[in-house]
């Protein structure tokens, strides 16, 4: 499959956030964005353009009635109806889809009479000038679970160092020291907010890590994925 055609990669990127991508195609487009900027800037960009929507829709709450005309419809069918979604055969079909999809979810948004606010799953993937992982970060609400790979090799004498740069600020903020092999947990601080990271940042620091509170010598940066 050619992931540099611009269409697929926004048709795939629109299933994943829409929740229509399923499976093993799923997972391959999740090791995609870790490896593809393109992924993730169209997965982004679909999430933001239904955000938008979400937000400028006003919610209502739904009378008793209505909840009443959906049980008694559910009461009187004998037969569930099964709709059998074939395979799209083109990249016309394939937006067909999408966008139903999409106009399902909009208006579940509508009726639904509370919304329960939902934690997106963040990602990192800390990569070497060759394209070897060598560290898989994953944010959840109170930690950063950091697993280093075995493509890391390690210096004995040396600490590495996790920093991350919020937006319209020059100076690295410490999120602690990455692990040399294993998995390691650190916490995320007040200030780790994934909309406000720049970048994350791997430094190379004496052992203990950084003596004056700023890198010393930076090796690597990645991006934060919001999925």
């Amino acid at each position: 499959m050619n992931y540099n055609k611009p269409e697929l990669l926004d048709a795939l990127a629109g299933q994943y956030v829409l929740g229509t991508l399923k499976g093993l195609a799923r997972k391959r487009f999740q090791r995609l964005m870790l490896s593809l900027p393109q992924a993730r800037e169209a997965t982004i960009m679909w999430e933001q353009n239904l955000n938008d929507l979400a937000s400028a829709i006003t919610p209502q709450t739904p009378s008793a009635q209505v909840w009443k005309n959906i049980l008694n419809t559910l009461e009187h069918t004998n037969q569930p109806v099964k709709t059998v979604i074939k395979p799209a055969t083109s990249l016309w079909r394939n937006w067909s889809f999408v966008a139903t999809a999409a106009c399902i979810i909009l208006a579940f948004l509508v009726i639904q009479p509370t919304t329960q606010p939902q934690y997106s799953q963040q990602i990192a993937l800390v990569q070497n000038q060759d394209k070897q992982s060598l560290w898989f970060i994953n944010v959840d609400e109170q930690t950063l679970s950091v697993k280093a790979s075995d493509k890391l090799v390690a210096q004995t004498d040396k600490d590495y160092e996790l920093w991350m740069i919020l937006k319209g600020q020059d100076t690295p903020i410490s999120l602690g020291l990455l692990p040399k092999n294993g998995e390691k947990q650190l916490l995320k601080g007040t200030r780790f907010k994934a909309q406000d990271i720049a970048l994350l940042a791997v430094s190379l620091e004496p052992l203990g890590g950084s003596p004056n509170g700023l890198p010393t010598q930076v090796l690597y940066t990645t991006d934060l994925v919001i999925l």
